[in-house]
This record gives C-alpha cells, structure tokens and sequence, in this order.
C-alpha cells in the first residue's frame, strides 16, 4: 500500500499486552478496510510485546513500531503516533481490546458523506474469561441521537442529559484535519487523559455523527489502570486534569461549555470521595480534602 492511500491511522499505545496482542492487532487488520496503517508504540514493555509487534510488522507492512527510548506513558504515545500518522482519520485503540470488522469502513464511508469531525459508536465490556457484563452501561449512547450531525456541544449535552456520557476516545473516530486544526493532544504524564482530551474534542467541533452499533469491545483486566485501587497517584492525576478542565474555562465564552467544564470537574471529585469512602481510604481522602473542597469551589465561579 502507497503511503498516499492511507485512509485511516490506528494508533495503538503498547505496555505489557503481549498475551492480548494478536487478538486485538488481528481485529485490524481483518477490517473490511484494508487502506489503513496501524501505528504501535511500546512503551518499554518488560514481557515480550515489541517482539510480538515486529512480528506482526514482519509479516504485514501496513504496521508501523515505534519503540519508546524510556516509559513515558499512554498519552506520550499517542501523541508520538499522531505525529507520523498519514491517514485522513485517527482511530485510538487498546492493545488488549477487539474491533468489529466493519467498523472502519463504516465510520470512513460516514464521515466523508456527511463532512463530519467527528463519529460515534457504541461499545461492550467483557472480561478476561469472556463473559459479558455491565462495567460501563455509558457505552450505550447512540440511540439518544436524533439528528444526523449536530455540533459537539449538543452531542455531549444529550449524553450527559442521558446519563450516557463516556470519555473513551476509543469509542470516537476522528479527522485528522480537525485535530490538526484544534492542536489537539493529550496532557502527558497522568492517567485519565481521556477525561480532558475528550471534553475539550467535543466541544469544539463543528460536525457530529454517529453510528448505533456495537463495535467495540473493552477487556476488563483486573491489573488495568481502570480497575486499580486508589493511590495518592489517582488523586494526583485526578486533580491535575480538573486543574485543566478548569482553565480551559477561559477559551469557551459559552456559558454550556463552560457549565459543562464545570459539571465533569464535579463528577470527577464526586467519584474519587465516592470510591475513596467505598474503599476505606480515610486518611487519604482527608490528606486531600482541602484541594477537593477548593476545586468545587471554583466550579461555581
């Protein structure tokens, strides 16, 4: 495949996954949608991960391996596969999930009939054993769309009226234009980049659409940063990112994006004091009560 048919770029960041690996590549590059390139980036994986990626590029050229000199987390490598991506639109992907076949082709095909930003789609949960289960009904979101393309800021206020808001950008495909357009990228360092890259891609686009289909499925991993215990770094990062939702304020003079700002900052704190309380994590909970009691405060302001 020439470089100037690449339609569609999947960055896809890599720690630690090799047992998961062939399933996931496996589920792009059986795509209906063969002009694709599929950029993997180990993240100094300690198992056998980059060999398992040069492996795959060995035997299929549309796999591109980038080998970070030293960890630097998932956001530093995404934003090193944005850098080189040739494709007209980015998918971001797990390197231990799966992709419907179609999926590609489909938000491809929408996206350049409808001049869209952005398109959305629906996902699953499954555990490592392969047995379903509701970790996320959120995922569910596009049966409360009634418009073929809406601006990011209806499409977000209609999640969050329905309860049905998510901020995996693995449930997004995106023109690469557009990210170009914005500068884009995600805050490295921290976990939980999706929460403010997500906010910030919704509310400045223009064009969006979506498809009401389950194409991705999410493996629900017991040493996932999802599904880790509280620790002063889930505090730490959790508090950096409502820091930058917060001072994004200043960009948006709409008073519904800023609200929103506000609102996901809230539901950010609600959910770690929750999760702190459910745990029983009361020394560390007070350790940060006064930067919590501060951060509502200055979502009302």
């Amino acid at each position: 495949m020439k470089s100037g048919n690449v339609l569609v770029t999947v960055v896809i960041p890599v720690f630690n996954t090799a047992e998961y690996l062939n399933e996931a590549i496996g589920s792009i590059l059986r795509q209906t949608l063969q002009e694709l390139e599929i950029v993997a980036i180990d993240d100094c994986s300690s198992d056998n991960s980059l060999q398992i990626l040069r492996e795959l590029a060995a035997a299929d050229s549309r796999i591109k391996v980038i080998a970070m000199p030293q960890n630097q987390g998932q956001s530093v490598c995404r934003n090193k596969g944005l850098e080189i991506a040739k494709g007209e639109y980015i998918y971001f992907f797990d390197s231990d999930d799966i992709l419907e076949e179609d999926c590609l082709q489909l938000c491809y095909e929408k996206c350049t009939e409808l001049q869209t930003d952005l398109l959305l789609f629906d996902g699953k949960s499954f555990t490592e054993n392969g047995i379903s289960l509701e970790f996320n009904p959120k995922y569910d979101r596009t049966g409360f769309f009634t418009k073929s393309v809406s601006t990011g800021l209806e499409t977000i206020e209609t999640m969050y009226k329905n309860k049905a808001y998510s901020c995996s950008v693995c449930l997004i495909f995106i023109r690469k234009s557009y990210l170009d357009q914005t500068g884009l990228r995600f805050y490295p360092g921290v976990f939980y980049e999706d929460v403010l890259f997500s906010m910030l891609l919704y509310l400045q686009a223009k064009r969006v659409s979506s498809i009401r289909r389950t194409f991705f499925h999410r493996r629900i991993r017991s040493n996932s940063v999802m599904t880790s215990q509280l620790s002063r770094r889930n505090f730490n990062d959790r508090i950096i990112i409502c820091k930058e939702l917060l001072s994004n304020k200043k960009n948006f003079k709409d008073a519904s994006s800023r609200r929103l700002l506000n609102l996901e900052v809230r539901n950010m704190m609600k959910f770690l004091v929750k999760n702190a309380i459910i745990g029983k994590h009361y020394k560390l909970l007070f350790s940060y009560l006064n930067q919590i009691l501060a951060l509502f405060l200055k979502t009302f302001s």
